[in-house]
């Protein structure tokens, strides 16, 4: 079956290269895309690209992420310079995340600058970007194969500032501070988010995203927590167990007798 598979795959290879390195063929793909190429000798009886979207498909299966054919354009929507939900860790003791507990946060968040509109550009006029021609993307030939990668300038928008926004230092956004109290419901674990709404970054359009709290708990010098139950560590000598007697241990809410 391995045979089979490596046997399909090289097909594959073949034939991309014979549309890749054919002017004709390649020029019918570069404007028409895959479909135009059916019933002309791509693929097995016509069928296109044997299950695959494209010839970065093609590649990206055989050798990894990171390859696309030439032709490909990944453009990144340039709406915002941010994303909408922020994210905010917050320390927990051990015993506040056991038995709840209130906490007053802290922190910034980003809003749109008004002055270029969440451009980034001066007068918030955008230009295609010179370095990818707004593409959003560069890449490295190799042959007939071409190693894509996001544009560093522009960040994959395709476009760029001729000249950056005074206010913003071209970012697009300023930061602002805020707070707000969060009730932090008992047995809490590390790791977990909790959901402020409507306490995120703030687009151009007005709307504000989500505020998302990721606690992180401390360790205890005592108690292990695991999962929803909490051990303890605690010597009892041999003559205690064998007698059955009654010892004094420590829980989190105080210390408590055990019998053995």
């Amino acid at each position: 079956q391995g045979d089979k598979e490596a046997e399909d795959k090289f097909k594959l290879v073949n034939e991309a290269y014979e549309v890749l390195s054919n002017e004709e063929k390649r020029a019918i793909y570069d404007r028409y895309g895959k479909d135009a190429l059916k019933g002309g000798g791509f693929g097995s009886g016509g069928a296109g690209f044997g299950g695959f979207e494209d010839l970065g498909d093609i590649f990206s299966s055989i050798f990894g992420g990171g390859f696309s054919g030439a032709s490909q354009r990944r453009k990144k929507s340039s709406d915002e310079k941010f994303q909408a939900e922020l994210v905010v860790n917050l320390k927990l003791s051990f015993k506040e995340a056991v038995f709840g507990c209130k906490k007053n946060i802290d922190f910034t968040y980003k809003s749109s600058c008004k002055t270029c509109s969440g451009t980034g550009a001066k007068d918030g006029k955008l230009q295609t970007c010179p370095k990818c021609k707004g593409r959003g993307q560069v890449g490295i030939s190799q042959g007939f194969i071409t190693f894509a990668q996001t544009c560093p300038d522009c960040k994959g928008s395709g476009e760029s500032a001729s000249e950056k926004c005074k206010d913003c230092k071209g970012k697009g956004y300023e930061e602002l501070k805020d707070s707000v109290e969060v009730n932090i419901p008992e047995g809490i674990d590390n790791g977990m988010n909790l959901r402020v709404a409507a306490k995120g970054n703030l687009s151009k359009s007005g709307d504000r995203g989500d505020l998302y709290v990721k606690v992180i708990v401390e360790e205890d010098d005592t108690f292990i927590r695991d999962d929803e139950d909490i051990y303890i560590e605690f010597p009892v000598f041999f003559t205690q167990a064998i007698l059955g007697q009654s010892i004094k241990v420590p829980t989190i809410r105080g210390e408590a007798t055990l019998n053995l």
